[in-house]
């Protein structure tokens, strides 16, 4: 795959976290940011669609490990479009290890599972 291929928010994103592994937003290291940053421009997502990405990655992660949605929390998000994105994929990045532990898999693998629940993009999906 050539390096200017556009890849999906959502593979892209558990990827990277899977390989980023835990990051404190709140310690002044931006690597989180950073990362959100790369994933969206190489996915060409908009920062205002972001936040439903994410939502369906969590959706995806609950769904590949069979955890119970209703003891997961929901992240509260509507603070603003980029302090929601950060947030919610500090959010993911957890809820991945958290799939780890209760799986035993590594997070890695949970990413893999996790990318094969996510549903097509819409272009795809149309036959675009």
């Amino acid at each position: 795959m050539e390096g200017s291929a556009r890849t999906a928010f959502g593979p892209a994103l558990l990827d990277g976290l899977a390989e980023l592994g835990p990051v404190d937003p709140f310690s002044g290291d931006l690597s989180l940011e950073l990362g959100v940053s790369v994933w969206l421009r190489r996915s060409g997502t908009p920062l205002v669609e972001a936040c439903a990405r994410l939502f369906e990655v969590r959706a995806a992660v609950l769904e590949a490990c069979t955890l119970d949605p209703e003891t997961e929390p929901v992240p509260l998000v509507g603070r603003s479009a980029r302090v929601d994105v950060v947030n919610l994929a500090a959010y993911v990045g957890e809820l991945l290890r958290r799939a780890s532990a209760a799986t035993g898999l590594g997070t890695r693998a949970v990413a893999e599972r996790a990318i094969a629940c996510l549903p097509e993009p819409a272009e795809e999906a149309l036959g675009a």
